[in-house]
């Protein structure tokens, strides 16, 4: 009755796969904010000064967009990775995206937006992090190698990527890791707005760790790893000697496993958060948090 009662009033607790519950802060949008050093320096005196930054938004289709967004938002220069999809010309008339759609349909792919500042990282250095972190799969529109160019281009970002896709092609030909030739590199138009993913693919790995961290906790504790933990076992004595009988660890840990498995699927089959960034939007929100 509790666990139920909490999970009820509190949409964000995040169970565990295995069962386990998670009570974390609500998650955000996109992934977290990085401070960077580079916001602040000091001048001839000494003195601490502020370095106006000016944060622009780079998106591509990276293949399965968890780790990826993941292994960006390390790199120096980039402030935040959202998840989402956009589509392919065919995509424009038809209604928004969810996983499912995406999964078996042909229009639209998987895609990482990034914000970044360009005083730490220029774009020509993003499109070399996305080629090294991008996990295509060749062929496929899902899981598509993808550099997207707004259709207004103000900052040159299309002419940018050709330029860059040109060079790598003459110099190198291939990356080091996995032999992927930069000729599976398309560069294309957003003829779509950037439609952020449903909130169980952001943040996915980072909440997965954790989740898995805690349900090997909880798994033990079903097994009656915690039996002589004394705290637990001197609140039974009194609860008893009132006439109260607490359930054991070993019930608790497992009710919360189940529950947490449930929950898991019923995560997935109900959320529908789609919703649409446009060009700059992005941007606006991670300013607004900086």
């Amino acid at each position: 009755i509790i666990l139920s009662y909490v999970m009820l009033r509190r949409r964000n607790i995040f169970l565990l796969f295995s069962g386990a519950i998670l009570n974390l802060p609500a998650v955000p949008a996109f992934a977290p904010l990085r401070h960077d050093a580079s916001c602040c320096r000091r001048d001839r005196r000494g003195v601490l000064t502020s370095q106006i930054s000016a944060i622009r938004e780079a998106t591509f289709g990276m293949g399965c967009f968890w780790e990826p967004a993941e292994s960006l938002l390390k790199q120096p220069g980039v402030i935040a990775t959202t998840v989402g999809y956009i589509g392919n010309a065919n995509a424009a008339s038809k209604p928004p995206p969810s996983y499912d759609t995406v999964c078996f349909g042909n229009d639209y792919a998987e895609a990482v937006r990034v914000a970044y500042d360009d005083n730490v990282i220029s774009y020509d250095k993003l499109l070399d992090y996305f080629f090294e972190f991008q996990k295509p799969v060749v062929g496929s529109r899902q899981y598509g190698s993808v550099i997207f160019v707004p259709k207004s281009d103000k900052e040159g970002q299309g002419r940018i990527a050709k330029k860059w896709k040109e060079y790598n092609m003459q110099k190198d030909g291939a990356r080091t890791k996995g032999n992927l030739p930069y000729s599976i590199v398309d560069i294309e138009p957003m003829e779509t707005s950037f439609f952020k993913a449903e909130e169980y693919h952001q943040r996915y790995w980072e909440k997965q760790r954790l989740r898995a961290l805690v349900g090997i906790i909880l798994l033990a504790g079903a097994s009656g790893a915690y039996d002589a933990v004394a705290p637990f076992s001197s609140l039974q004595s009194i609860f008893g000697n009132v006439g109260l009988d607490l359930p054991s660890l070993e019930s608790v840990c497992n009710a919360s496993f189940l529950v947490g498995a449930g929950w898991m699927l019923l995560e997935r089959l109900v959320d529908r958060s789609v919703s649409v960034l446009n060009d700059g939007d992005f941007v606006n929100l991670v300013a607004g948090k900086r």
